[in-house]
């Protein structure tokens, strides 16, 4: 699941513009601001895709002010030939700094007491960080200290979602039925049978087979670089009197395929590699050589269905009300599989009942697509990608490619969740507080059995997001028409799903200036299925980067 949206509602004045870092520069701003903004004049224009233009102008007293703190400033560390330290003239200052060097540390400082000017004049939901308009260098250059001067800021802000009850209270959508899951019934049963199954002991030099069942002792040692036996592993990876299915997939890949052939009082020594998501934290994608000895082969029996089999399952219970529970369960998930096709419906009839005027942030856009990126790269390290298919992908080129591509899509994802909290907002929807300490119970609870961490301080807003998008989701649902269709007569379009055409996204990747689209990898080549998204808690706070920088986790040509 991807994480919530980072929305933030601060002033202007906290959202600082990527300027020059130079050791001058930084001496200056690290001064506290003059109580001298009183005259700077701030405009506010609108931009395309929700973001504005501050038109800054600084008058000629608070240029003078700025410049002669700047010189003051810088004085009491310049380090002059022939003067004491914070006693050196302007001039020698000046002569020692050089006129470009110190417009450009009063520019910048300029820049600073108009953000801070601007903050109580234009309060803004801001998300990012601010841009200057032009080159900081060039603009200084045109500056004249104690001069008046004007420049621009531009930033994404939180949009107004122009969006009535009257446009989503009765929205219509087309659901497929959900026929009853046969497979799932049958899978169900199955595993039932193989839970109550009986075992036959094999007899004479019998080699085991797959569905057979082993009894073993088995102790792990870490992998040598020959191949070897090395220090043993923890005593979880290992055991006495180990019940074994030989069922491929049911462990760590290459153990059960080890011992297919085994005999009774026969000891191997198998070689693995630990999964990247183990129980076992500090095993995560190691190699290990485990020493098997097999006891006994078991044929595994299953049981015919009928009464006797159902008592085993459960004391007293029949086969026709084992065969009620199993259908019950199969419903139930049905009916959870219609929740969210209905939900998944209705959140793309809600996105359509938008303004076609209506823009989101390109900063969130990015954000979303990252976020996909990092996780589409998680996925295929956890399908087993080595690090040099991994490093292949994480190329800036790969990346511009794949921003422009997927921006449809995250821009679906960021107004589905801009207008669900909207109908929040407006039919006062909430989550309860212990609702949601009681879901972090659940899947702490869930982490801690599968080993893994569980950071609450995270957890929780994406929780609580999530819970917020289903119940306006199933709000939504009891008031919308909804139309049951047989299975294959509601399809979703390429544009349902991806925002644009298979043409319009195949341009995308072709237009990327950086690289010809046939150097992509084919696992970089097309976006990855829409996750489901989650809205954003408007307390977050907003962590803004450029296009250049790799998503989360990754760093240009490496991995984790």
């Amino acid at each position: 699941m991807l994480a919530p949206l980072c929305l933030v509602a601060v002033a202007v004045a906290v959202s600082r513009p990527a300027l020059l870092s130079s050791p001058t520069c930084s001496a200056v701003r690290r001064a506290p601001h003059a109580c001298m903004a009183e005259g700077i004049k701030v405009d506010v224009r609108m931009q395309p895709k929700s973001s504005v233009a501050l038109d800054i102008d600084i008058p000629e007293a608070v240029s003078k002010a700025v410049h002669a703190q700047v010189l003051s400033e810088l004085g009491k560390t310049a380090k002059v030939d022939g003067f004491r330290k914070g006693k050196v003239p302007k001039e020698a200052l000046i002569a020692k700094l050089g006129m470009e060097r110190l417009k450009l540390a009063t520019f910048e400082q300029l820049i600073d007491v108009a953000m801070a000017e601007s903050g109580p004049q234009v309060p803004l939901q801001t998300c990012g960080d601010a841009r200057l308009v032009g080159e900081v260098e060039d603009l200084a250059k045109k500056y004249e200290p104690g001069k008046p001067v004007s420049f621009s800021i531009e930033v994404d802000v939180i949009p107004q979602v122009p969006l009535e009850e009257s446009m989503y209270e009765a929205l219509q959508v087309s659901v497929e039925k959900e026929p009853f899951n046969q497979d799932a019934y049958d899978k169900a049963l199955l595993t039932l049978r193989e839970q109550n199954c009986d075992l036959e002991e094999a007899e004479g030099s019998y080699q085991a087979q797959e569905g057979n069942q082993l009894l073993i002792d088995m102790a792990g040692f870490s992998a040598k670089p020959d191949g070897g036996k090395g220090e043993p592993l923890p005593a979880v990876a290992g055991g006495e009197g180990v019940e074994l299915h030989l069922k491929p997939g049911k462990f760590m890949p290459g153990l059960v395929e080890g011992l297919i052939g085994i005999r009774a009082g026969e000891t191997r020594d198998i070689t693995v590699t630990f999964p990247q998501r183990s129980s076992v934290p500090q095993l995560a994608g190691k190699a290990a050589v485990f020493e098997v000895s097999c006891s006994k082969v078991q044929r595994r029996i299953l049981p015919e269905v009928d009464d006797a089999f159902a008592a085993r399952v459960k004391t007293g219970m029949s086969c026709a009300e084992l065969d009620e529970k199993l259908r019950e369960g199969v419903e139930a998930e049905s009916e959870s599989n219609f929740r969210k096709a209905a939900h998944r419906k209705l959140e793309q009839a809600l996105v359509k009942a938008l303004p076609a005027e209506f823009e989101v942030p390109d900063t969130l856009l990015e954000q979303v697509s990252k976020d996909r990126f990092a996780g589409m790269l998680a996925d295929a390290q956890q399908r087993g990608a080595s690090e040099e298919q991994i490093k292949e992908l994480i190329t800036k080129e790969n990346y511009a490619r794949y921003l422009k591509m997927t921006a449809p899509m995250s821009a679906i994802q960021v107004k589905a969740d801009f207008s669900l909290k909207e109908v929040a907002r407006q039919q006062g929807l909430s989550v309860s507080r212990d609702a949601v300490e009681d879901e972090l119970v659940s899947m702490q609870a869930q982490a801690m059995q599968r080993g893994e961490k569980f950071k609450e301080s995270e957890a929780r807003p994406r929780i609580e997001a999530q819970m917020e998008r289903e119940m306006v989701l199933d709000w939504l649902q009891a008031k919308a028409t909804i139309k049951l269709v047989e299975p294959g007569e509601a399809e979703e379009t390429p544009e349902d799903i991806f925002g644009a055409s298979p043409e319009e996204l195949a341009a995308a990747a072709l237009s990327t200036d950086d690289a010809p689209a046939a150097a992509a990898p084919a696992a970089a080549a097309a976006p990855p299925p829409p996750p489901q998204p989650v809205p954003a808690p408007p307390a977050a706070a907003a962590q803004d980067e450029s296009a250049s920088a790799p998503p989360g986790g990754f760093e240009w040509g490496e991995t984790f």
